[in-house]
């Protein structure tokens, strides 16, 4: 028998010897995660709180992989759960000795955790060592990025403070703004993601067209060039610069407003006029070749309207278009996004010498980004290596609370909390010894009562938590939807936060999709589903369970969760992006507007409506920058405009916008009322209610911001969700209707796969059916183009 055992314990440890003796055949060499600085070569990458960043690495492979491989990427969320993120990873035709590229996609947290990095066989067998990365310090989600493609822009500035109180007069590399906007630069095309999130940490994107082999190399490469184009049309904001290279930008020409004119794509001049809105007053100057370039003359780009697109200039300003004919810089929307191309190149000369160089790229950053947001609070500079708060983030912390609170369960206050556990220690302490002591005079008997002290106690308070929170599931829901309809047809965007409460401790698989009838062909398009949380600092508990990011072989990344933990009596909150084509056929929305004959300025005719709610309420037309009231519009109803006696667009929004109720979460639209009125009335006022939460401060957060509440805007992490630009009054190419849908709480199975929910959320894998409540709100957004004759 022992001989036996010792022959077990030999083959065990040589077998741990074997293992502990096969050395890796892959090395991670190097890591980073986020953008490269542009104005610092030592500076850390830039990177966001809960925003997906590129991870750049460097592999060598030591010996050869036969196996398929998997680059695993293991990061903590904002509760300190690890997440894990595993991608494919083909090393089967590479030589030992080779040092490659490769790139994978991280969501930093705040805290103390960690990111590791690890090669392994689809077995889970590893084929490198753990890669470690304690140094990620992840910008607040308020900080503004500006992420420079094909150049680092050397001469980028923005003016200085003037502000009382402001911070010291900076240098000419100091911070931007105190620190509240960063420059990140790309400059090998290699190294641009390859998805569309990639580019979430980037508040704007300056693609400059002066460097020839960029620009090839971008052009021949379709999937990082999808990947830009569908970060742009999910609401992000790119500028392109065109100048010395506009006969190379036709692999760019679906994204930029206007054409470039083949026949001629520039034109050179010695003195280009620029006029454009600054902050106070409007510039007037003159771009002048002779200062820098020899000749005098540099490249202007040739911008011609699109036939099918309409877009807009924006230099020289309306007010300017029967002096300068030439326009200089044109803006057009690009689905939820926008693109702004300037028609000379923002790093070469002249404009590199130019001595408004300074406003005008704090104008670039206004039109072509936002108009607030770039600026913040300039007499409250960031703190240099500060841990990510809240800060200028108060729609998300209310969406979020919002979405955190289930009608029905108390919230339990510390102080009764506290209260609880003095009287529970005064129960096993001196009181116990008084009646063992003073009334039964036998200490001993203390073996029999303290544990049933103690059971006692623990039962009775698993009987009035279940008594307080329920046995049953319930999940709360917000879905806005964007509808873009175009001549060609059109896309539907969608953005949905839910909470899960849960009244056990149990795991879930998550997909949102979205529903039959929005997209051309719901199965075919992915979600990027991910955690919602406030940025801490705080350590996560050691009982932790970790999940992961569903991805396959077919390409799919992080469209869904899987075996998510939830606590007993707890919840976890999460949210999901997706976006479709629509039915060309048979569009949820199909507009019918057009432009009088004569009156390009006017709009007139009907759309109708197929989207599968039964009633939308609260509906509002915005056009040229006026609001019209329309009331409650109908499944199926094809409704004819009225455009007349309207209001400007953004006093309706700061007057019934209701963000300071968004902000506090306080009382909102009542949607009984509002359902009860007829089709092309004005909306009644709003009847207070708890069940909900007005958004119009979500969906144009800057329209809705009064004049007298500074420059700080207050939805850093949800700044693609505001449309507010769209309001402008020469914007006369599209009306967007705005209303929401409210239905009353009730099962899962009803809202979550009737018709009144526009996404199918799954909490458990293969079942279709999961018992529970449900709280359903949705938003909708139209944008209906405007046919000209």
């Amino acid at each position: 028998m022992k001989q036996r055992l010792l022959a077990i314990l030999a083959c065990l440890f040589a077998t741990m010897g074997s293992a502990r003796a096969e050395s890796p055949r892959v090395k991670i060499v190097s890591a980073r995660v986020g953008f490269p600085d542009a104005r610092s070569n030592d500076g850390p990458p830039i990177c966001k709180f809960a925003a997906w960043s590129p991870l750049d690495l460097e592999l060598e492979l030591l010996s050869e992989v036969a196996d398929s491989a998997q680059l695993v990427v293991e990061t903590p969320d904002a509760d300190g759960s690890n997440t894990t993120l595993a991608t494919p990873l083909d090393l089967s035709t590479t030589r030992p000795g080779i040092t490659l590229r490769r790139q994978a996609y991280v969501r930093p947290a705040a805290g103390s955790g960690e990111t590791t990095v690890i090669v392994r066989t689809a077995n889970g067998v590893a084929l490198s060592e753990p890669f470690r990365i304690r140094s990620l310090r992840p910008r607040d989600s308020l900080t503004y990025v500006v992420l420079g493609l094909g150049s680092r822009f050397p001469n980028f500035d923005l003016p200085k403070q003037t502000m009382p109180g402001a911070v010291e007069a900076e240098t000419a590399t100091g911070p931007l703004r105190g620190g509240r906007v960063e420059l990140a630069a790309i400059t090998e095309v290699a190294q641009l993601p390859d998805r569309w999130f990639g580019y979430d940490a980037a508040d704007l994107v300056v693609l400059s067209t002066s460097s020839a082999d960029f620009l090839k190399q971008l052009g021949a490469n379709e999937k990082k060039l999808a990947a830009l184009r569908e970060w742009v049309s999910r609401g992000g904001r790119l500028v392109v610069s065109v100048g010395s290279n506009a006969a190379l930008v036709q692999a760019l020409q679906e994204l930029l407003p206007y054409s470039i004119d083949a026949t001629s794509p520039s034109r050179q001049v010695n003195l280009l006029p620029l006029y454009w809105s600054a902050r106070e007053t409007s510039q007037t100057t003159t771009l002048n070749g002779n200062m820098a370039m020899k000749g005098g003359a540099f490249p202007v780009a040739n911008f011609t309207p699109k036939p099918n697109r309409r877009g807009r200039v924006v230099v020289p300003p309306a007010s300017r278009a029967g002096v300068e004919k030439d326009a200089v810089a044109v803006q057009a929307a690009y689905g939820l996004g926008r693109t702004t191309a300037i028609g000379f190149d923002l790093d070469r000369s002249p404009f590199t010498e130019f001595a408004k160089q300074v406003e005008f790229w704090d104008w670039v950053l206004r039109e072509g980004g936002a108009n607030r947001t770039s600026v913040g609070s300039e007499g409250k500079p960031r703190q240099l290596n500060a841990a990510p708060t809240d800060d200028e983030d108060e729609v998300a912390v209310a969406l979020r609370t919002h979405v955190d609170t289930f009608d029905g369960i108390p919230v339990v206050s510390f102080g009764s909390v506290a209260l609880l556990i003095v009287l529970y220690i005064l129960l096993i302490a001196p009181i116990e010894y008084y009646f063992l002591k003073r009334v039964f005079g036998r200490l001993e008997l203390t073996w029999i009562t303290f544990p049933i002290i103690v059971l006692t106690v623990c039962i009775a308070a698993a009987i009035s938590a279940s008594a307080m929170k329920g046995d049953e599931l319930r999940v709360n829901k917000v879905d806005v939807i964007d509808v873009v309809a175009e001549p060609q047809g059109g896309r539907v965007y969608g953005t949905t936060m839910f909470t899960i409460f849960s009244p056990k401790i149990d795991t879930f698989t998550l997909r949102v999709s979205p529903a039959a009838g929005w997209t051309q062909d719901p199965t075919s398009e992915a979600s990027l589903v991910g955690w919602v949380g406030g940025p801490r600092a705080g350590r996560a508990s050691l009982l932790r369970r970790n999940y992961g990011y569903h991805s396959d072989a077919n390409g799919a990344i992080a469209d869904g969760l899987d075996n998510v933990p939830v606590q007993v009596w707890s919840t976890k909150s999460f949210s999901a992006n997706w976006a479709g084509t629509l039915d060309p056929l048979w569009p949820v929305v199909e507009s019918k507007l057009e432009h009088p004959p004569g009156d390009p300025s006017k709009a007139i005719g009907t759309f109708v409506n197929r989207m599968p709610f039964e009633a939308v309420t609260d509906c509002v037309a915005f056009y040229a920058g006026q609001a019209y009231p329309l009331g409650t519009i109908l499944k199926g109803q094809e409704v004819r405009l009225v455009l007349d006696r309207g209001q400007l667009g953004s006093q309706w929004l700061q007057d019934r916008g209701q963000l300071a109720d968004l902000l506090s979460r306080g009382q909102a639209f009542g949607g009984a009322a509002s359902a009860s009125n007829k089709p092309g009335t004005a909306a009644p006022a709003p009847v207070p209610t708890s069940s909900n939460l007005p958004l119009w401060g979500l969906l144009f957060h800057e329209a809705s911001l009064k004049n007298d509440e500074g420059v700080v805007p207050r939805n850093a992490s949800l700044r693609r969700l505001d449309q507010s630009w769209r309001l402008a009054p020469d914007n006369r190419s599209e009306v967007i209707v705005v209303g929401r849908v409210l239905p009353p709480a009730g099962t899962i199975d009803a809202l979550f796969g009737g018709s009144e929910s526009p996404t199918r959320l799954q909490l458990k894998e293969g079942q279709t059916s999961v018992p529970g409540l449900a709280r359903q709100e949705t938003y909708v957004r139209l944008y209906l183009p405007v046919r000209s004759h």
